[in-house]
């Protein structure tokens, strides 16, 4: 599966825009943590933070499954998606 995988994917643009902004959260979240800053408000950035990297996750899993998967299974890889469905499974964990 991996053959596949390594290709240029066309979410990356957006991919490594979001996960930029991403960078500049946990930065912010540490200036907070290091000004002694409010727990609720550090546990709120954090939690903003989380749901931002769930949603970037969401649209690589899309990418792979509609092309990596695809692409494996069209080439008769059989452990495909046992392999899927162990990254999947700590995905969502």
């Amino acid at each position: 599966m991996n053959e596949a995988c390594v290709n240029k994917h066309e979410y990356n643009a957006d991919v490594i825009k979001r996960l930029k902004r991403i960078e500049g959260q946990i930065k912010g979240i540490v200036n907070m943590v290091e000004d002694g800053a409010d727990c609720d408000a550090v546990l709120t950035q954090m939690l903003a933070a989380k749901g931002a990297l769930k949603t970037v996750g969401n649209i690589v899993i899309k990418d792979h499954l509609t092309h990596c998967v695809k692409e494996s299974i069209e080439r008769g890889e059989s452990d495909v998606m046992e392999a899927f469905s162990s990254i999947i499974e700590k995905f969502i964990n």
